[in-house]
C-alpha cells in the first residue's frame, strides 16, 4: 500500500497579495479573458447575423415577409 503525501494546508492554497496601506486582498484584473469571452461572443453573433441576413434575403423568405408586413399595415389602416 502507498503512503499517502501530505503538504500543509498553506502549500496548497496560492498565495494573496495584500494591499500595504489596507491589508485588503490586492484583485487581479483578468482584462485578456474579459476581452477573449467578447471576442469569441462578437464572432458568434456576426455569424448569426450573417446566417439571418442569407434566410431573409432569400426569395421565398421575402416575399412571405412582405406580404405579412402588408398584411399588418393593411389591418391598422382599416381599423382607424
Amino acid at each position: 500500500m502507498s503512503e499517502a503525501v501530505t503538504q500543509p494546508v498553506d502549500a496548497l492554497v496560492a498565495p494573496v497579495e495584500l494591499d500595504a496601506g489596507t491589508g485588503a486582498p490586492v484583485r487581479r484584473d483578468e482584462h485578456g479573458m474579459i476581452s477573449a469571452e467578447w471576442a469569441v461572443g462578437l464572432i458568434a453573433a456576426i455569424a448569426v447575423a450573417g446566417v439571418l441576413l442569407a434566410v431573409v434575403t432569400n426569395g421565398a423568405v421575402k416575399s412571405a415577409l412582405l406580404k405579412f408586413i402588408l398584411m399588418v399595415i393593411d389591418a391598422f389602416a382599416n381599423n382607424i
